[in-house]
Formats: structure tokens, C-alpha cells, sequence
């Protein structure tokens, strides 16, 4: 899991006691905090910054919190970041229409200091949980093709082995071809050794490849063939 001190959370309230309030618990507790006083700039630094964690406001003048959360959920650069509401109205059919828009939970105002901290790290904790999940399943997509993709290779591989080393059996070492045959046979080891780690590999590390390109590091990666 992420440090506290990692996580952003951007206030989003009208009125500025009540962001104050909210912005000293945060930051007494290692939070980073940034804070919108309308719906406008509450928009703007989340689709610029993409913050952890909004706090939101349901009832705002102009916009609403709710509409704020609406157009947060259909923007790609924002639609995965939770959304806790923060509101006085905790009728029923406020709270559905909140959870309909995407919100992620609510704290009631007036705020209090525990139930606050509790609500972030709760969504927090189960949004790296979720992200975690996500990457794994990535990863599991990913080595089940390598897997599929060493195994269709491995078999012209070997035959080529079989080949070179035939042909390796029946040329003398003064013969010309004798030097380039034990070449394409290295390098057709190597190949076999690189599917086999491929094939083996549990977890992943990546390195730089030509500028910002990153490619899987063959070497540096774990898995139940490597040692």
C-alpha cells in the first residue's frame, strides 16, 4: 500500500470554514490537500492533477456536487478517482441519487474528525485493493500470452536445433559453413532460454527501450524457471 503522506485529496466545498476545517484534519494527519471553493475549479484541477481522493460538497450554488460528480464519471482522466460527499442532507433519496451519480460514500456535516478519517482511509485502502486487482489480472492476460506464444515458438526452435546440430555432426571444422552453422546454433539456444524465462515468469520488472518505451526486463524478472 501507499505512504498517507502519497495521497491528494482535493476539498471541494463553497464555504471556507467548513474547507478549512476539513484541510487542518487532513494535512494533522499526512494528507496532501488541495481545495475548490465551486464546481468550476474543482473540475478543472481534477481532470489537470487527478487527485486520490475528492471531498465534495452535495449542495454548491450553480452546480451541484451531484452534477460535479456526473461529469467527473464521464471523463475518462477522472472517472476512476472515489468521490466522498460531504452533506447535511442525508435523506434517502438524496443519498441514492448522490450513489446513482458515482459517488463512492458520504460523511454527514457537521463533519466529525473520526468518522472523516475513517471514511478516506476505508475508500483509500479499497481503492488500492482494486487497483491491485486490476494489475494482476493485466499481468496474468499478459504471461498467459507469452506462455501461448513461447509454446508455438518451440517447437520450429527445436527443429532448428536439430538441424544445425545434424548438420554440425557432418561438417569438418575447416568447412566455411562449419562457423556460421555453430553461430545460428547459439543464437537459437539463446532463444530457447529467452521462451523458457518467458514461460516461467511470476511478476515482472520493466526497463527504458528507445526514449519513454518501456519494455518487460527479461533478466530482472522472477518466476519459477529463473534463479
Amino acid at each position: 500500500m501507499s505512504t498517507i503522506s502519497s495521497k491528494t485529496i482535493l476539498i471541494t466545498d463553497d464555504n471556507q470554514v467548513s474547507v478549512q476545517f476539513m484541510d487542518t484534519i487532513l494535512k494533522k494527519n499526512g494528507y496532501q490537500t488541495v481545495s475548490a471553493l465551486n464546481a468550476k475549479d474543482c473540475l478543472k484541477y481534477a481532470v489537470e492533477n487527478q487527485p486520490d481522493l475528492i471531498l465534495l460538497d452535495i449542495s454548491m450554488p450553480e452546480t451541484s456536487g451531484i452534477e460535479v460528480c456526473k461529469k467527473l464519471r464521464q471523463t475518462s482522466r477522472t472517472n476512476h478517482i472515489p468521490i466522498i460527499f460531504v452533506t447535511a442532507n442525508t435523506d434517502d433519496s438524496v443519498l441514492s441519487t448522490a450513489f446513482e451519480a458515482g459517488g463512492t460514500d458520504y460523511v454527514r456535516k457537521p463533519v466529525n474528525r473520526i468518522e472523516l478519517l475513517a471514511r478516506i482511509k476505508s475508500v483509500l485502502v479499497n481503492q488500492e485493493l482494486t487497483i491491485k486487482r486490476v494489475q494482476e489480472e493485466k499481468l496474468q492476460g499478459i504471461l498467459e500470452m507469452a506462455g501461448a506464444v513461447c509454446h508455438e515458438l518451440n517447437q520450429p526452435l527445436q527443429l532448428i536445433a536439430g538441424y544445425t546440430e545434424l548438420s554440425l555432426t557432418e561438417l569438418s571444422q575447416d568447412d566455411p559453413m562449419f562457423e556460421s552453422i555453430t553461430k545460428i546454433k547459439v543464437h537459437v539456444d539463446k532463444m530457447g532460454e529467452i521462451t523458457k524465462k518467458l514461460m516461467g515468469i511470476t511478476s515482472y520488472e520493466t526497463k527504458h527501450y528507445g526514449g519513454r518505451t518501456k519494455i518487460v526486463d527479461i533478466d530482472r524478472s522472477s518466476g519459477r524457471n529463473n534463479d
